[in-house]
């Protein structure tokens, strides 16, 4: 089920989120939901990278699986 959120800007944030959003010809609720998007796909890659930063056995496995998956396709 969506959920609503309801943002408080000020007047500045406003026309600044206006601005952009025309600029990118989209309305202004799509232009925040491409910016809320683009923030959490961030912090979930910043995690991401944490995660496999305290588990480098791991990040060394799924390295070698890729090599091989890239191998394997170059072979073709």
């Amino acid at each position: 089920m969506a959920r609503t959120i309801t943002l408080r800007l000020s007047d500045e944030a406003y026309q600044a989120v206006k601005r952009h959003a025309d600029a990118d010809r989209q309305s202004m609720n799509a232009w925040i939901e491409g910016v809320l998007d683009v923030e959490d796909m961030r912090r979930r890659c910043g995690e991401h990278g944490r995660w496999l930063a305290e588990h480098p056995e791991a990040a060394a496995f799924a390295e070698a699986w890729a090599d091989r998956n890239l191998d394997e396709l170059t072979g073709r």
